[in-house]
């Protein structure tokens, strides 16, 4: 039960009839808020994963969850963030 596969024709518009691209002029204001909030969400975010991680490698032994566990029992959500501010 194989069924023709038709190719259908692809039809451009010569360069000359397409639409001209506006671009916005560039604002170093914005790129430096883009970094901030960036930078921002990326540390807040990733942090926790940076903890546990850390823990498993000093303590080969334990899994995720107990990694999980004794980060929660050493200091609650705040241990999960523990490094973030020096």
């Amino acid at each position: 039960m194989s069924k023709a596969i038709e190719a259908v024709p692809v039809t451009t518009a010569p360069p000359s009839a397409r639409p001209e691209i506006q671009k916005k002029p560039l604002s170093w204001s914005n790129i430096a808020l883009g970094a901030a909030i960036q930078t921002f969400e990326v540390s807040t975010l990733g942090q926790p994963f940076e903890v546990v991680k850390t823990h498993m490698a000093a303590n080969r032994a334990d899994s995720i969850a107990t990694s999980l566990k004794k980060t929660y029992a050493r200091g609650g959500i705040a241990g999960f963030y523990q490094g973030l501010i020096p």
